[in-house]
Protein backbone atom coordinates (compact mmCIF):
# COMPACT_ATOMS: atom_id res chain seq x y z
CA UNK A 1 0.00 0.00 0.00
CA UNK A 2 1.13 3.55 -0.68
CA UNK A 3 1.88 5.80 2.04
CA UNK A 4 0.47 9.23 1.45
CA UNK A 5 2.99 11.43 0.64
CA UNK A 6 0.94 14.36 1.78
CA UNK A 7 1.66 13.37 5.34
CA UNK A 8 4.97 14.51 4.91
CA UNK A 9 4.59 18.40 3.91
CA UNK A 10 5.84 20.65 6.57
CA UNK A 11 4.45 23.71 7.86
CA UNK A 12 7.50 25.97 9.32
CA UNK A 13 7.33 29.25 11.02
CA UNK A 14 10.65 30.95 10.08
CA UNK A 15 11.67 33.33 12.55
CA UNK A 16 10.48 37.20 12.13
CA UNK A 17 13.17 40.09 13.18
CA UNK A 18 10.97 42.99 14.24
CA UNK A 19 12.05 46.38 12.86
CA UNK A 20 10.78 49.66 12.64
CA UNK A 21 12.27 50.33 9.27
CA UNK A 22 10.74 47.01 8.19
CA UNK A 23 10.88 43.20 9.47
CA UNK A 24 13.32 41.06 8.45
CA UNK A 25 11.43 37.69 7.20
CA UNK A 26 14.27 34.90 7.82
CA UNK A 27 13.86 31.94 5.06
CA UNK A 28 15.80 29.56 5.64
CA UNK A 29 19.26 28.54 7.52
CA UNK A 30 21.64 25.77 6.51
CA UNK A 31 21.16 23.75 9.53
CA UNK A 32 17.51 23.41 8.76
CA UNK A 33 18.08 21.38 5.53
CA UNK A 34 20.89 19.15 6.40
CA UNK A 35 24.45 18.65 5.63
CA UNK A 36 23.15 16.71 2.41
CA UNK A 37 21.67 19.68 1.39
CA UNK A 38 22.31 20.44 -2.56
CA UNK A 39 21.96 24.04 -3.48
CA UNK A 40 19.94 23.71 -6.61
CA UNK A 41 17.81 27.34 -7.66
CA UNK A 42 16.27 30.12 -6.49
CA UNK A 43 13.32 31.78 -7.95
CA UNK A 44 10.48 34.09 -7.58
CA UNK A 45 6.82 32.94 -9.38
CA UNK A 46 4.31 35.77 -9.33
CA UNK A 47 0.49 35.39 -9.64
CA UNK A 48 -2.01 36.99 -9.65
CA UNK A 49 -5.80 37.65 -7.61
CA UNK A 50 -7.67 34.15 -8.46
CA UNK A 51 -5.36 32.91 -11.63
CA UNK A 52 -4.48 28.98 -11.02
CA UNK A 53 -1.06 27.90 -12.09
CA UNK A 54 -1.72 24.02 -11.79
CA UNK A 55 -0.73 20.86 -11.99
CA UNK A 56 2.93 20.39 -11.49
CA UNK A 57 4.90 17.04 -10.16
CA UNK A 58 8.52 16.99 -9.27
CA UNK A 59 10.72 13.82 -9.53
CA UNK A 60 13.06 14.43 -7.60
CA UNK A 61 13.09 17.93 -6.38
CA UNK A 62 11.96 19.04 -2.92
CA UNK A 63 10.57 22.57 -2.66
CA UNK A 64 10.81 25.45 0.16
CA UNK A 65 8.12 27.88 -0.64
CA UNK A 66 7.30 31.18 1.33
CA UNK A 67 4.68 33.93 0.20
CA UNK A 68 6.64 37.47 0.54
CA UNK A 69 4.04 39.22 -0.61
CA UNK A 70 -0.02 38.91 -1.06
CA UNK A 71 -1.25 35.25 -0.06
CA UNK A 72 -1.57 32.17 -1.50
CA UNK A 73 -3.10 28.58 -1.48
CA UNK A 74 -1.28 25.71 -2.25
CA UNK A 75 -3.21 22.61 -3.54
CA UNK A 76 -1.55 18.98 -3.39
CA UNK A 77 -2.96 16.36 -4.60
CA UNK A 78 -1.71 12.23 -4.04
CA UNK A 79 -3.13 10.33 -6.83
CA UNK A 80 -2.58 6.90 -4.10
CA UNK A 81 -4.77 8.27 -1.86
CA UNK A 82 -7.02 10.19 -4.41
CA UNK A 83 -6.64 12.86 -1.22
CA UNK A 84 -5.96 16.66 -1.16
CA UNK A 85 -4.14 19.10 1.36
CA UNK A 86 -4.67 22.24 0.88
CA UNK A 87 -2.72 25.24 2.98
CA UNK A 88 -2.93 29.23 2.66
CA UNK A 89 0.24 31.20 3.27
CA UNK A 90 0.87 34.74 3.17
CA UNK A 91 2.61 37.92 4.28
CA UNK A 92 0.28 37.81 7.29
CA UNK A 93 0.85 34.25 8.73
CA UNK A 94 4.47 34.04 7.39
CA UNK A 95 5.37 30.54 6.80
CA UNK A 96 7.73 28.15 4.68
CA UNK A 97 6.06 24.87 3.10
CA UNK A 98 8.58 21.66 2.92
CA UNK A 99 7.03 19.89 -0.24
CA UNK A 100 9.01 16.60 -0.83
CA UNK A 101 8.68 15.20 -4.52
CA UNK A 102 6.69 12.96 -6.07
CA UNK A 103 3.52 15.53 -5.17
CA UNK A 104 0.92 17.09 -7.36
CA UNK A 105 0.22 20.82 -6.39
CA UNK A 106 -0.78 23.66 -7.73
CA UNK A 107 -1.39 27.46 -6.41
CA UNK A 108 -4.03 30.02 -6.54
CA UNK A 109 -3.75 33.45 -5.97
CA UNK A 110 -6.14 34.72 -2.76
CA UNK A 111 -4.67 38.39 -2.30
CA UNK A 112 -6.50 41.01 -4.60
CA UNK A 113 -2.89 42.42 -5.10
CA UNK A 114 -0.60 40.63 -6.99
CA UNK A 115 1.61 37.42 -4.50
CA UNK A 116 4.75 36.85 -4.73
CA UNK A 117 6.14 33.65 -4.00
CA UNK A 118 9.60 32.00 -3.17
CA UNK A 119 11.06 28.78 -4.05
CA UNK A 120 14.14 27.44 -3.24
CA UNK A 121 15.05 24.17 -5.01
CA UNK A 122 17.78 21.24 -3.98
CA UNK A 123 18.12 20.55 -7.99
CA UNK A 124 17.90 23.31 -10.83
CA UNK A 125 14.74 22.64 -12.50
CA UNK A 126 14.88 20.27 -15.70
CA UNK A 127 12.29 19.84 -18.22
CA UNK A 128 13.33 16.06 -17.86
CA UNK A 129 12.30 16.64 -13.85
CA UNK A 130 8.95 17.83 -13.97
CA UNK A 131 5.74 16.45 -15.23
CA UNK A 132 2.74 18.94 -15.84
CA UNK A 133 -1.14 18.75 -16.60
CA UNK A 134 -3.60 21.33 -17.26
CA UNK A 135 -6.15 22.40 -14.27
CA UNK A 136 -8.70 20.39 -15.57
CA UNK A 137 -7.06 16.94 -15.50
CA UNK A 138 -7.09 16.67 -12.03
CA UNK A 139 -10.41 17.59 -10.17
CA UNK A 140 -10.67 20.08 -7.82
CA UNK A 141 -12.84 22.85 -7.07
CA UNK A 142 -10.49 25.75 -7.12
Amino acid sequence: MAKNLLNQIKVLQPKIIKSKEGNVMRFLQKKEVGKNWKFGEAYFSKIKFKKIKAWKFHKKITLNLAVLVGKVKFVFYSPYKNSYKIISIGEKNYSRLVVPPKIWFGFQGIDKKESIIISLTNFPHSKKEILRCKKNEIKFNW
